[in-house]
């Protein structure tokens, strides 16, 4: 019993130095599977299509009313009435303020009656002088003789003097727009103000902006642009070039004028930046993210099944957010736009 028993123990014994010594072989083994399986890299990936590039140029300017007129006083006399205030609205013809009108009334009456008797010794003159009770046969010579004796044309001119002066203590707005540079106060004087104020069109505006000579070259009438307020970047307004000045000026800059419908808050004088986007057809574009730097020359990674392949290409041109590729990518490749920091050629990929 005791040998059966020894016999026993001896063989469990060699069972269990045998276990423990194959698990770290099948440990090695393990790692060698892993070490030629390597762990993928997650990348993104867009298909490279042939469509239209946009050159893109980027100005400072300032924006304009496209109508903007100041409103003066014609006549002196005391302020009565003031009906505006500055930012406020108005239409074409809306009545703005009132001038006192007394003496202007009085000097209106006055000429009509001095026309009145103007009439009268016309009258006469051709009856008496030339014995004609109307001009009729009357010659123009003779006419014009009896109107200056008469003083019937210096009283036609006065009472229209008289008429524009009390019609203009009346002020009304000459164009539709936005009051501005409202300094006048009721019951001051008008002559103790330059203008009244001035109306701007806030509606339809420019914007002057300067771009370089070979710039110039890039640009025609017409071209769409778009405005971005300094005070807002996130606001894009569409325009259109209207006016390119063919003249350099002292600082080697060439002014261009595009008009745009103001659909938001911008004022006469407000800062901005202006993007211009000139259409070229037929490039080959992808995203600036898929472009890495390798060996001193530009790379883009394709993903071609699971591996990225590594591709050098020339770069056309740029714009903010995209390249167009001359060479070294087809229409249809995968070009992969993110996780391509660390690519190598032929590293194993995965589509996140």
């Amino acid at each position: 019993m005791m040998r059966v028993f020894l016999f026993t123990l001896f063989h469990v014994c060699i069972f269990f130095l045998l276990s423990c010594k194959q698990k770290p072989v099948q440990n090695l083994e393990e790692m060698a599977r892993r070490a030629a399986r390597p762990e993928a890299v997650m990348v993104k990936t867009v298909k490279a299509e042939k469509t239209t590039f946009y050159h893109e140029l980027l100005s400072n300017g300032k924006i304009y009313s496209s109508k903007k007129a100041a409103v003066p006083f014609k006549v002196n006399g005391l302020i009565r009435e003031l009906y505006v205030q500055n930012g406020q609205k108005v239409h074409e013809g809306e009545l703005l303020a009132v001038i006192e009108d007394f003496e202007y009334r009085t000097q209106l009456q006055r000429a009509r009656q001095n026309l009145e008797k103007a009439e009268i010794n016309f009258r006469d003159d051709i009856l008496t002088n030339f014995s004609a009770s109307d001009t009729a046969g009357l010659t123009s010579s003779k006419i014009k003789i009896s109107r200056i004796r008469s003083g019937l044309d210096e009283a036609l001119t006065a009472l229209a003097q008289a008429e524009y002066n009390f019609n203009n203590t009346r002020i009304t707005a000459p164009i539709q727009g936005m009051v501005a540079d409202l300094d006048a106060r009721r019951w001051n004087p008008s002559q103790n103000y330059k203008n009244l104020c001035t109306i701007a069109d806030v509606e339809n505006m420019e914007v002057e902006f300067p771009v370089t000579e070979s710039e110039f070259i890039l640009l025609e009438k017409g071209m769409p642009v778009i405005i971005i307020p300094f005070v807002n970047d996130s606001i894009r307004i569409t325009g259109s070039i209207t006016q390119i000045n063919p003249q350099v000026d002292e600082t080697g800059m060439i002014r261009i004028r595009a008009a745009f419908r103001n659909n938001t808050r911008l004022i006469d004088g407000m800062n901005v930046r202006v993007l211009i986007r000139r259409p070229v057809p037929g490039a080959i574009v992808v995203p600036k993210e898929s472009l890495v730097r390798r060996q001193g020359r530009d790379v883009i990674f394709i993903r071609q099944d699971s591996l990225a392949i590594w591709r050098y290409v020339t770069v056309g041109a740029e714009n903010s957010s995209s390249l167009s590729i001359k060479e070294g990518i087809e229409p249809g490749d995968l070009v992969i736009v993110s996780g391509n920091i660390n690519l190598a050629h032929e590293t194993v990929v995965k589509e996140q």
